[in-house]
């Protein structure tokens, strides 16, 4: 680690794993989502459980 650190890139290297996190969130609130819809919820709901805009949340009901 004390390698990684001293490296240009460093701080790059370092906020990787939060992307992949971030990205893994907003997956799993699009997977809820996706299924609240299959139940028939409002898209108001659904944004509010989530936390998407509605935006995103009719965009997924399109993927449908």
């Amino acid at each position: 680690m004390e390698e990684v650190k001293k490296l240009p890139e460093a701080d790059e290297i370092f906020e990787l794993p939060i992307s992949y996190e971030e990205k893994g969130k907003l997956e799993g609130k699009r997977e809820v989502a996706r299924r609240m819809l299959n139940k028939g919820l409002s898209v108001n709901l659904i944004a509010e459980v989530t936390q998407l805009n509605k935006e995103e949340i009719e965009k997924l009901r399109k993927e449908l």
